[in-house]
């Protein structure tokens, strides 16, 4: 039920009328122990705001019907077989909302183990209309197998119908509707709806609105907001939130490094909470979006004389705001997307030894990454060099990614190219010539005297189980069952790259052609930073508080969306290599793993990519180091700005 709770309300929450709230807002009624949360205060305005902007009438466009319609279905159908459906349809909501919409999860108890989905909805002015969609609900259900129990949870009325049970051993599922005091409750535990009638009845309880994390991101992207009001609230607690969709998923089966007690071990659960505030159609922006990466310093114990900022591997959190961060010169302005960061990586190497040690599963007494470093350099078999001294410790402190695609489009079409500035950029490419010069998978290429190392690995088959450790399902942090076996190809970031030393910079690159492009192009020439939507970008961004950042982004999103676009066109869209398409292929594909979705949606039905670019603006966005974390704003800009 939680699944499919949480993908109605994403694709849902475009269709109701605006009527003033009178019910409590729902971080008033939450538990404390809320770990992820996304609210629409108003979905009225977040409806007229979003068909307000280029991308609302996209969708909206007569020559994107069938692709709207076929991607819906899909979805639809996607949704249909996580768990037993509600019996809700959009239209039906559509007329029940009198204010907020919110979608929750929490994990009851703080208990890694348990996991809880609440979508509450303020019905001032509808509630005959709320009371015929749970009477609908109920019947549906009812005809699917499910118990019907009327009963009173501290004194509100409650229909509680509990599913079938898969297995005879399973635990036994409620979902529970609940109308009192102006507000839908729609959860599956019973303590959680407790807590929130409580609330509605004016007890005290902890709540969501009292988490540190929480008030701190909130207060912050209002902050620089002035008068204007958000569509769309969310935020995140990013290790309890893992957790809970772990539980959500079924647990993890007992086998290989369990991340998540990896990254509090090491520090990371300085993370606190991730939240922000999202707005439509403000004037000047398309999107507009303020994010807080909540992330205090450590607290000390008394005498503790330790001066770093977080503990352990955390310290690689370090990344130095500066005014630097303009597109260097060897950028050309013929690209899909670019970001740059300051960070220092000398320090964040030697930090990350815990975490590579426990990782890999050493002992306390053990140092894995020296280890390492001692084999790649004296390994008689290997490349023969020391990797930190020849290598780390020759970087600076500022990395830049350049993305575009090549044409024509194929599933191999997006490349990647990744530059490191070096203090020494003669003897990092003597340290690449070393390394590779005995490599049998890397072939020596030269472009006017210039050496670029081709790396190109072997696509066979291998019969060896790999770990994966991204998570599984829909989300980023679903660190579930399918967590465990991935193809070879599937696990590596870089198939086949090229490297070479370039304008003071180590270049590695997904593609040998595109380090050959950046050195055609004469320095200087030609270059992002005189192109005029990088400008119009720089420009809002400067309105909306960007100076001394430690990151900045810039993406035409025409350019970083039209690989997968006509990928779809073609019928080729399982195929894609993407980051887009994976996503979609995850999210789309069959549940069965190593077996290639079949494309459901008629590419031939899609207009050509062109009619759609014009609805594709450019977008960038900034992060600033603060002293309690990292502050990010972005926004999208329209297609039509001069």
């Amino acid at each position: 039920m939680a699944k499919y709770c949480r993908w109605m309300l994403v694709v849902g929450f475009l269709c109701c009328p605006l009527i003033a709230s009178a019910a409590l807002p729902s971080e008033e009624l939450l538990p404390d122990t809320t770990k992820g949360y996304v609210s629409i205060p108003n979905v009225e305005m977040l409806r007229t705001k979003w068909n307000e902007t280029q991308l609302g009438r996209l969708v909206q466009d007569p020559v994107m019907r069938p692709f709207v319609d076929d991607l819906r279905n899909q979805i639809k159908n996607k949704l249909s077989k996580s768990r037993v459906s509600l019996g809700l349809t959009l239209d039906d909501l559509s007329d029940i909302y009198g204010g907020e919409l919110c979608l929750a999860v929490t994990q009851p108890a703080n208990d890694e183990s348990q996991h809880a989905t609440v979508i509450l909805v303020d019905i001032t002015g509808h509630e005959a209309q709320a009371k015929a969609l749970v009477a609908k609900v109920t019947k549906n259900l009812l005809a699917q197998g499910v118990k019907q129990k009327n009963e009173t949870i501290s004194d509100a009325a409650a229909t509680v119908l509990q599913m079938p049970k898969k297995r005879p051993d399973a635990a036994v599922h409620e979902a529970l509707y609940v109308i009192h005091k102006d507000m839908l409750v729609v959860t599956d535990r019973r303590d959680l709806c407790q807590h929130i009638v409580g609330r509605l009845n004016g007890k005290k309880l902890g709540t969501l609105s009292q988490v540190p994390a929480f008030i701190a991101t909130m207060e912050r992207c209002a902050s620089g907001a002035g008068d204007m009001q958000p569509h769309i609230r969310w935020f995140v607690e990013p290790l309890g939130y893992a957790q809970v969709a772990r539980a959500e998923a079924g647990g993890r089966k007992k086998r290989g490094v369990d991340l998540l007690k990896v990254l509090p071990h090491q520090g990371f659960d300085a993370l606190q909470g991730v939240g922000g505030h999202v707005l439509f159609a403000t004037g000047d922006q398309e999107v507009l979006h303020r994010t807080l990466v909540y992330a205090p310093p450590v607290k000390r114990e008394a005498g503790d004389s330790n001066p770093e900022r977080y503990n352990l591997a955390a310290r690689m959190l370090d990344f130095p705001n500066t005014d630097t961060l303009q597109p260097q010169p060897f950028v050309g302005r013929d690209l899909g997307g670019y970001v740059t960061f300051n960070w220092k990586m000398i320090e964040a190497f030697e930090y990350s030894k815990t975490l590579v040690n426990e990782l890999l599963q050493g002992g306390p007494d053990t140092d894995l990454l020296e280890d390492i470093i001692v084999s790649l350099a004296k390994d008689k078999d290997g490349p023969q060099v020391d990797l930190r001294k020849d290598l780390i410790h020759h970087f600076a402190q500022r990395a830049s990614l350049i993305t575009d695609c090549r044409r024509p489009i194929t599933p191999d079409s997006e490349r990647l190219l990744v530059a490191i500035e070096l203090t020494n950029p003669e003897a990092v490419q003597q340290t690449l010539n070393k390394a590779f010069e005995s490599d049998p998978d890397a072939e020596k290429r030269e472009f006017e005297g210039q050496v670029i190392w081709e790396i190109v690995t072997d696509d066979s088959p291998v019969d060896v189980e790999e770990i994966k450790i991204e998570g599984a399902g829909f989300n980023p942090f679903d660190l579930g069952e399918n967590e465990q076996v991935v193809e070879e190809e599937e696990k590596k970031i870089l198939p086949n790259s090229a490297l070479t030393v370039a304008h003071g910079h180590l270049i590695v690159a997904s593609h040998v052609d595109f380090v050959v492009d950046l050195l055609k192009r004469p320095l200087g020439s030609d270059v992002l930073s005189d192109a005029a939507d990088y400008q119009q970008i720089e420009d809002a961004l400067s309105k909306i508080g960007a100076g001394t950042d430690s990151f900045r982004f810039f993406t035409r999103t025409d350019e970083a969306y039209r690989p997968t676009y006509e990928l779809i066109k073609q019928g080729r869209m399982p195929e894609a290599k993407t980051v887009l398409g994976k996503l979609l292929n995850r999210v789309l594909g069959p549940d069965e793993k190593g077996i290639l979705r079949e494309q459901q949606i008629d590419g031939g039905k899609m207009p050509e990519f062109d009619a759609v670019r014009r609805y594709l603006g450019p977008s960038g966005g900034y992060i600033r180091s603060d002293d309690d974390g990292w502050f990010i704003a972005g926004c999208l800009l329209s297609k039509d700005v001069p």
